[in-house]
């Protein structure tokens, strides 16, 4: 009976959490973490070429932003043992890694998405 409740605690607790997880559109998530010398450079060329648009940092060692990055890899189908950070979720689109190969392929998603003062 006691593993039942559990089971069932746990699972409720999944559900509202999920339901609390709100997705934004027009939103860029960027999945980082201290020491991390590509995501300290994908943050500054963020900061410089994409400043007014809506781009959420996250740091997976805080909270349940972790989780939240798992979520997103299993959507894409990127197995944990090859995940790294940034982990950068652009709609339908993601990117991991950067270099000069991720930095085009940012661009070219990021052309989708709109600056914040064009809402």
């Amino acid at each position: 009976m006691k593993r039942i409740l559990g089971l069932f605690i746990l699972g409720l607790t999944l559900f509202l959490s999920a339901c609390n997880e709100k997705t934004y559109t027009n939103r860029i998530y960027v999945f980082s973490q201290p020491g991390c010398g590509h995501c300290t450079n994908a943050h500054h060329y963020m900061a410089r070429y994409y400043k007014d648009y809506d781009i959420k940092e996250l740091n997976i060692r805080e909270g349940s932003n972790m989780g939240y990055m798992l979520r997103y890899a299993k959507k894409f189908k990127v197995p944990e043992q090859t995940l790294g950070t940034p982990f950068i979720v652009m709609g339908d689109n993601y990117v991991m890694g950067w270099g000069s190969e991720q930095i085009k392929e940012f661009n070219k998603y990021a052309k989708s998405f709109k600056p914040k003062s064009s809402k």
